[in-house]
């Protein structure tokens, strides 16, 4: 079980890393856009930290994709 949480973290944790970079844009922007520290996004894009359900909604709509793409 704990190893297939890891793996669904880690396509997460791409997929928004692979949208942010497909848009141009850095984490930076990307954080300030979410009210986050670029620090935390970091730790979501490197599955070191796992984004709450609110927050995963609002990196789908900052990156201007559906839930179900993540």
């Amino acid at each position: 079980y704990r190893k297939d949480v890891q793996s669904e973290l880690r396509t997460i944790s791409q997929t928004i890393q692979d949208r942010r970079k497909s848009l141009h844009m850095t984490q930076e922007e990307l954080a300030e856009k979410l009210d986050i520290a670029p620090t935390t996004l970091q730790f979501i894009e490197q599955s070191r930290r796992l984004p709450s359900l609110p927050m995963l909604l609002s990196i789908c709509q900052a990156l201007k994709i559906q839930f179900r793409m993540i």
